[in-house]
């Protein structure tokens, strides 16, 4: 749901109820979008997202499976 940066702040309360049943509302101001208002659970899938995009797994720490259709992979052969 896409709402007016002015439509926003004058209706506010009423978003946050509605956002509150775990959806987004875009913010736009002159037809684009500037924000978002997120219900606590979408903010926490972000943040779960970002933490996610940030971690490193060594090879040395992954199990044989994994590494072993890693190294027998072939470049622009798809998994059968």
């Amino acid at each position: 749901m896409a709402q007016s940066a002015n439509e926003f702040a004058r209706r506010f309360t009423t978003f946050r109820e509605q956002v509150q049943s775990g959806g987004v509302i875009e913010v736009t101001a002159h037809n684009r979008t500037i924000g978002a208002f997120l219900s606590a659970r979408e903010h926490q899938h972000c943040l779960d997202m970002k933490k996610r995009e940030r971690e490193v797994i060594k090879t040395s720490d992954m199990d044989n499976d994994p590494m072993a259709l890693i190294m027998s992979a072939e470049y622009s052969k798809a998994a059968e």
